[in-house]
């Protein structure tokens, strides 16, 4: 097999996501080894996939905002700020809750499902609340990151 890029060129390795055969040049370019449109392929899905998580946290806060759901009984009247950072903590934590710990429940009762749902939302809002500004700040890190390869 030869270098789906350079012919002439015998075949070392091949790329892991389409399987065309590289010559050692091509194969020392990406690590893991990929052709340059898997790697082009890859470089896009990830821009969107970050760019996607930016907008959702700025909806949710904007969302949050609009609504302002924490301003009730001997609370300060206007909580808008802190009610879009709750929204955005909820989903930030589970970004970072699934990602440390991507554990599913299989099967239980009625109850056992509730319980579990219960608990995993509260433990996402949880976290969340500690985690949101780092997980905004990494996913524009890694959007930088992935712009700039």
């Amino acid at each position: 097999m030869n270098c789906a890029n350079h012919p002439s060129e015998v075949a070392v390795s091949q790329c892991v996501d389409c399987g065309k055969g590289l010559c050692v040049e091509c194969t020392s370019l990406y690590k893991p080894v990929l052709c340059s449109s898997c790697y082009q392929s890859r470089k896009s899905s990830e821009i969107k996939r970050h760019i996607w998580r930016l907008i959702v946290y700025t909806v949710l806060f904007l969302i949050g905002y609009k609504l302002n759901f924490l301003s009730f009984g001997n609370l300060p009247e206007d909580m808008r700020v802190a009610t879009g950072y709750l929204m955005v903590s909820g989903f930030a934590g589970y970004v970072f809750v699934n990602y440390i710990m991507p554990w599913k429940m299989i099967a239980g009762t009625t109850g056992q499902w509730n319980f579990y749902y219960l608990f995993k939302f509260i433990l996402y809002v949880g976290t969340g609340f500690f985690v949101a500004p780092f997980a905004v700040l990494w996913t524009l890190i890694k959007l930088i990151r992935a712009i700039r390869m």
